[in-house]
């Protein structure tokens, strides 16, 4: 099926049912226990049949304290409500832009089913144009991780800064060794020996000193960058993991995300301009985002005179220094028409960090342009 077709596609004819809700009135300790049951990172919140909002690992995880007696519509996010006759091309980027993984469908503001990453994944594998990709043409690389010796903590807080919910574990040489997950985590943070007192969940405070190693998954799922793409994606389904690790020799050189395949399909999609996406930035002030986009905006407009630019994301990670401001570390990729890019930046101002960001990925696209002319001159004319 071409990206045509499934661009016609609409959410009534992928959409299921949410495996599991909770009302409003039901408490965090109700939450969790459904979450561990059901094997599920995200729970659609229910005022009757009215969604209200989304209770995720994040909500729990970014509060210092939160009493496992709280109401959930105190620790709600807000979520997408999408439509039955949306196209799930719209949808896939109402989840992107929103940074969730799934999100009610409404009619007349009454739930009448559920649209996930998973369940547009699903319909996206059949797709002509990923037919023939290899792993390595779409995968993340050089991607963050832990050793079985660092402590739980510093992988919830890297998770919640790439907002991802599998970390890869290595040992030296860059050894795929296993794989820490939000479930690992929540089990470390969520238990009488692990708070005090014990009915509270830790959430960003000082959780239990509790090494990696001691609860990773010891066989992490990977592939190798040969691999054809349908493979990790047949593997994502599968399992029902976001994220498959990418691994040449044993050794970590990617991973392949639920994000990453959504990014190349919604670059496909004919459309004007360029689809950006910012995650990870903790601000409400819209002049913010304002600032950001025009900046990104500007640079799009240079980086077109070279390649045609697809899909700009960026994830922001501030770290909070005591009795100092924001430093803000940036992580950008651009999909193209030739390719993807990426970069990073990090800086004490969040404008200056995303000029950097975007100026080393033009700095990357002219030197790929400059040596694809210089190759074509190379060429000997047959």
């Amino acid at each position: 099926m071409k990206a045509t077709e499934i661009s016609r596609l609409l959410v009534k004819d992928v959409m299921g049912t949410p495996r599991m809700t909770v009302s409003k009135g039901e408490t965090v300790s109700d939450v969790i226990s459904k979450m561990k049951k059901g094997r599920v990172r995200e729970i659609p919140v229910l005022d009757n049949d009215k969604p209200l909002g989304l209770v995720s690992y994040y909500s729990l995880l970014s509060r210092r304290n939160l009493p496992l007696s709280a109401k959930v519509e105190h620790i709600m996010v807000p979520c997408p409500r999408l439509e039955e006759d949306m196209t799930i091309i719209n949808a896939a980027e109402e989840l992107m832009s929103t940074g969730v993984r799934g999100a009610p469908v409404v009619r007349n503001n009454k739930l009448v089913g559920f649209v996930s990453r998973t369940d547009i994944i699903r319909v996206l594998s059949g797709m002509d144009e990923l037919k023939g990709k290899k792993v390595d043409s779409l995968m993340s690389k050089a991607p963050v991780s832990v050793t079985k010796e660092e402590p739980v903590r510093k992988a919830q807080i890297l998770m919640k800064g790439l907002n991802e919910k599998t970390l890869p574990v290595i040992e030296e040489d860059a050894k795929l060794i296993g794989a820490i997950g939000m479930t690992e985590i929540m089990d470390v943070i969520w238990s009488p020996r692990a708070s005090k007192p014990p009915n509270e969940v830790r959430g960003d405070r000082e959780p239990a000193d509790v090494r990696v190693g001691s609860v990773m998954n010891k066989s992490p799922v990977n592939v190798a960058p040969n691999d054809p793409l349908n493979k990790a994606i047949s593997i994502m389904l599968s399992k029902n993991l976001s994220t498959v690790f990418v691994a040449d020799g044993g050794k970590l050189v990617g991973v392949v995300s639920q994000t990453d395949i959504m990014e190349h399909v919604i670059s496909l999609r004919p459309q004007e301009g360029v689809y950006v996406q910012i995650t990870g930035l903790d601000v409400e002030d819209p002049e913010v985002y304002e600032t950001m986009y025009e900046l990104i905006g500007k640079s799009m407009k240079r980086i077109d005179k070279i390649q045609s630019p697809k899909v700009f994301s960026v994830h922001v990670t501030a770290y909070h220094q005591d009795g100092l401001k924001n430093k803000y570390s940036l992580g950008a990729r651009l999909t193209t028409d030739k390719g993807m890019y990426y970069s990073k930046g990090i800086d004490w101002h969040l404008y200056r960090s995303l000029d950097s960001v975007l100026d080393m990925m033009e700095k990357n696209i002219r030197k790929d342009h400059e040596k694809q002319r210089a190759a074509r001159k190379r060429k000997p004319d047959l």
